[in-house]
């Protein structure tokens, strides 16, 4: 039997699919559930990995210095810790309060964020990079994004109330479907940059006009 070049590449994507499918489900039975209840008990360790933190307040503590590697942030209230030197390497997010945070202060090497159903506020983003950072269905306001990478980041159905935009890389930045956003496109790196019609007035704030 003749083995052409389709077959054998057809062989090593199926292949491939069972390592990743291998790999997923190995990451979810490792990654260690913690609770309100327990997590003061792992929190002691400087390196923290492979942790899914599950409704747990964080007010009082101490995130500088820490290194979280492939951990999950759900439902939990992080407002106000300190970050200082923090490292956050493929780190979500999911459905968190984030009041007054300084992730100018996180050590951005290998840093990788993802934030979904958060509610982001008085946080400052300044002069971080957060290139192809996703942003989902979050409230984000009166947050400082100046000078910040946000290259082919993705904010999908955000509220960006008073937030701050200066001199920020907005390059293929997708804004599809969120709201309440003011870019002065003079002021901002813009190139191919999504926006939807519903929303490009927020382009427009910055000019002496009246849109009826």
């Amino acid at each position: 039997m003749k083995m052409t070049k389709s077959y054998f590449l057809l062989d090593f994507l199926e292949k491939k699919a069972r390592v990743v499918k291998l790999l997923y489900y190995l990451s979810s039975v490792v990654m260690k559930k913690i609770t309100c209840e327990t997590f003061q008990l792992y929190m002691e360790s400087d390196s923290i990995l492979d942790f899914h933190f599950y409704w747990v307040n964080f007010t009082g503590y101490d995130f500088s210095w820490k290194q979280f590697t492939h951990c999950i942030f759900e439902k939990c209230n992080l407002s106000n810790i300190p970050l200082l030197h923090t490292w956050l390497n493929d780190v979500v997010f999911l459905n968190c309060k984030i009041l007054g945070g300084k992730f100018v202060e996180v050590n951005q090497f290998l840093m990788s964020l993802r934030f979904e159903g958060c509610s982001i506020s008085l946080t400052s983003f300044y002069w971080v990079n957060l290139k192809n950072t996703r942003f989902e269905d979050c409230e984000i306001k009166e947050t400082d994004f100046s000078h910040a990478n946000l290259e082919k980041a993705r904010f999908l159905y955000c509220d960006l109330e008073k937030s701050l935009f200066f001199r920020t890389n907005l390059k293929q930045t997708d804004f599809s479907g969120s709201m309440n956003f003011s870019i002065n496109p003079n002021d901002n790196i813009l190139h191919k940059t999504r926006f939807s019609q519903a929303n490009c007035v927020g382009l427009l704030h910055h000019l002496d006009i009246i849109l009826e």
